[in-house]
């Protein structure tokens, strides 16, 4: 399915009125179900849709395992079961949720948690990177993204090491586009040691808590992060970049991963 639609307008100019055409973010309606109960209805940009689904399964602890390698043995993503009708986007996981889980609807200004109570881990991670290369990777990250330039109205994610961007995601969600990224990471098994996770948006609590769960040391954006999300990355031992603009950048946490 296409991640952007092109849409027939009128454009004024200085007052003056005329026929266009505009690309316009494509927007899905996304349910996911287990034990044959709907457990969350989001919206989406339908793409990487797998990746998704397995991205937030992941970073919410729904699927069981200490580690990416001990979920790959114990756990198939090939049973992931999607429907595409007109509507919506109908995904059956293969796992058991607790039934205290009740379904959750997603939006710009919150996201979803089932695990805002459990303990995050601590990132031990010596991967250090310099501002050269931040800068270098996130200037890369802003020219990939092409949903953003027809339509200026998706956010973006990517996962880099210190060589350049190995997988990118783009939605019409900031949480999203990284559980597209997290998803991606898991199913072409790329392990999260030595990377740096980019994003456009806002560095929120859920952002950063979804940033540690998936091991990632280095989240970086040009957005800015809450005191909330500063306080998780500082116990999370996370280092977390802000306001990353033209020549300067600030750093919230985890400062001794950062090399001149």
């Amino acid at each position: 399915m296409n991640s952007s639609t092109k849409i027939n307008i009128i454009q004024y100019r200085n007052g003056v009125p005329a026929e266009t055409i505009d690309d316009v973010v494509s927007e899905k309606r996304l349910k996911i179900l287990s034990n044959d109960r709907e457990i969350l209805d989001l919206l989406c940009t339908p793409t990487m849709v797998k990746e998704l689904v397995v991205g937030f399964a992941l970073s919410e602890g729904l699927l069981k395992g200490t580690g990416n390698s001990e979920l790959q043995q114990t756990w198939c993503a090939e049973r992931i079961e999607i429907f595409w009708r007109d509507e919506d986007i109908e995904v059956r996981l293969p796992v058991e949720t607790p039934e205290a889980v009740a379904t959750l609807t997603s939006g710009c200004a919150r996201g979803v948690s089932f695990m805002l109570n459990k303990k995050l881990p601590l990132i031990h991670d010596n991967f250090k990177v310099s501002i050269k290369t931040i800068f270098e990777l996130y200037k890369e990250f802003q020219k990939k993204s092409e949903l953003f330039r027809t339509t200026g109205g998706a956010h973006i994610a990517a996962l880099c090491d210190e060589k350049g961007i190995i997988a990118f995601a783009e939605d019409i969600g900031r949480h999203n586009a990284v559980d597209k990224i997290i998803g991606y990471a898991f199913l072409e098994n790329i392990p999260m040691q030595g990377k740096i996770l980019l994003l456009s948006g806002r560095l929120s609590s859920e952002i950063t808590t979804k940033a540690v769960r998936a091991n990632v040391p280095i989240l970086v954006s040009r957005a800015a992060p809450t005191d909330m999300s500063v306080e998780l990355a500082k116990g999370s031992n996370i280092t977390l970049v802000g306001f990353l603009r033209g020549n300067r950048m600030n750093v919230y946490s985890g400062s001794e991963r950062i090399k001149k």
